[in-house]
């Protein structure tokens, strides 16, 4: 009896150390980590509305020209200088991203405070031009660097003009709008998803027109001018991203 307890005893021995070192030698099961959230990456496609405010110099130049009617021509103008101002505007758009390469549209509308140009010629009179308004449609091509979009612009651009002969009162024929042609580029940055803020350059060629106006100063009869106009204006843009 005593040899038959033994026994059992030394036999549930073996079984339970078996059965720890099968225990030990099973694999252990890893521990369950959950994933970070994935934050969308930025992207720059969408409709944005915004604002310009900046500097702006404005060039005009007068080029002496005329049709004489029985009389000699003598009337040549005095150099016009530059005038610089500021410029603020709105501004609407929209961008598509494709990779890191950005393509938009944008157009402007802009007014400015450059006041008034005088050129005097010799025939005692002076002539006055003003614009005072201007925008733009452009294509804008970028390449973003996430949150940065550099970029370069250029298309169409259009401005007010007025020009008279203040003594006499007489508009000379160039009161309305003329077009033109921009090219520039800058810098976007985005604070979020929806915000951006901005820097930019641009330089615009207007089409020249011809003014003509009749002189009564030794019966010169019909006096013209050429008048050419180009600007550089240079702006920080604030804008919502939709």
């Amino acid at each position: 009896m005593h040899r038959f307890r033994f026994a059992a005893l030394a036999a549930g021995a073996v079984i339970g150390s078996a059965s720890m070192a099968y225990g030990a030698d099973l694999p252990t099961k890893a521990p369950v980590y959950k994933a970070a959230p994935v934050t969308p990456a930025f992207s720059w496609t969408g409709f944005y509305l915004g604002g310009e405010l900046g500097w702006m110099r404005a060039s005009p130049e007068f080029t002496p020209g005329a049709v004489i009617l029985g009389a000699p021509f003598i009337a040549s103008s005095l150099p016009v200088s530059d005038k610089n101002g500021a410029i603020y505007g709105l501004l609407v758009g929209y961008n598509y991203q494709a990779g890191q390469f950005v393509f938009g549209v944008e157009g402007n509308l802009s007014g400015w405070t450059v006041g008034e140009f005088r050129s005097t010629p010799t025939v005692g009179d002076f002539i006055t031009a003003t614009s005072k308004w201007g925008g733009a449609v452009r294509g804008r091509f970028g390449y973003a660097f996430d949150h940065a979009l550099l970029y370069m612009t250029g298309g169409a651009a259009a401005v007010s003009t007025k020009t008279a002969i203040p003594t006499t009162g007489y508009s000379i024929g160039d009161n309305g709008t003329r077009w033109g042609w921009t090219l520039g580029g800058g810098v976007d940055y985005a604070f979020n998803n929806h915000w951006f803020t901005g820097l930019e350059y641009r330089y615009t060629q207007y089409e020249s027109t011809t003014i003509t106006f009749p002189v009564g100063y030794q019966n010169l009869g019909i006096v013209g001018f050429k008048n050419e106009l180009s600007t550089n204006q240079v702006t920080v843009r604030l804008g919502y991203k939709f």
